[in-house]
């Protein structure tokens, strides 16, 4: 049937409007859902281990080698495309600070054990002195081992020792003087570590210490 307009005349057929609504627009791309990241993991994992064995002096040197393993897995995990980055970030810091840590202790190390062998191989001047009224047997150590000498008056011996080195002086007076008497003394760089005396038959007077002994007695 047709339709007529108000002035009598037949209205032409309206077209079909082909505009798409505003409510039909593209919907936009959804991105991919985060992924694992085994790298991470790993990162992270080897980075605690390292710091644990960066605070111990002897086996922080394990840090040196999980460290960079940390750093290394770290950065591969965190340029990994639509990865989560959490634990690679973590592993790659833990990994540098194991190795920071353990640089650390290893100077404090080094710097403690040049110190004590600078200690125990410091050279001092070192004396031996006897006293004796009459004939004695001394013996002595030195660094070539023990040496023995008799002697009928005053003796002294001189050489140089490390404080690590143990010194000994022992002085015996003559079985057949009921009057002897003897003295010892071991002196170190001027300072009396040991001193002792005896008298009467088969006097005998021992002295020992070590080049530490001067320092105690400063």
């Amino acid at each position: 049937m047709s339709n007529f307009n108000s002035h009598g005349t037949a209205a032409a057929d309206q077209p079909t409007s082909t505009v798409p609504s505003a409510s039909a627009a593209p919907a936009s791309p959804v991105a991919p859902a985060p992924r694992g990241n085994g790298w991470g993991v790993a990162a992270l994992v080897i980075g605690i281990v390292a710091v644990v064995f960066s605070f111990i002096p002897v086996m922080g040197v394990v840090a040196f080698v999980l460290g960079p393993l940390a750093v290394l897995f770290g950065i591969i995990g965190a340029t990994r495309k639509f990865a989560k980055k959490g634990a690679s970030i973590a592993g790659l810091v833990l990994g540098v600070l194991a190795i920071v840590i353990a640089a650390i202790w290893m100077a404090v190390v080094s710097a403690a054990v040049s110190s004590a062998d600078q200690a125990l191989n410091s050279e001092h001047k070192m004396q031996y002195v006897v006293t004796t009224n009459g004939k004695a047997s001394v013996n002595y150590w030195t660094s070539g081992g023990m040496s023995s000498e008799d002697v009928t008056g005053g003796w002294k011996k001189e050489q140089t020792v490390k404080n690590s080195e143990f010194v000994s002086l022992t002085v015996t007076g003559d079985y057949t003087n009921a009057a002897a008497k003897v003295g010892c003394e071991i002196l170190i760089d001027g300072k009396s570590i040991s001193k002792n005396s005896g008298a009467g038959q088969g006097a005998m007077a021992s002295c020992s210490g070590s080049g530490l002994g001067a320092d105690s007695k400063k």
